[in-house]
């Protein structure tokens, strides 16, 4: 069984949408906007709070 199994269906696309719109924020080279940074702080915030020990 994988994690993504776990989580339910729209905490996954939720997880999904965000990680889309940085991966697009970064090929289109916008990295100094205010959305960068904030998906950026969200997607790590929810890395370490997964990983964490």
């Amino acid at each position: 069984m994988k994690i993504l199994d776990l989580q339910p269906s729209s905490e996954q696309n939720n997880d999904a949408s965000l990680l889309e719109g940085l991966y697009q924020l970064v090929v289109n080279g916008q990295t100094d906007t205010w959305e960068f940074e904030r998906l950026n702080a969200e997607v790590y915030n929810r890395r370490a709070a997964t990983y964490s020990a």
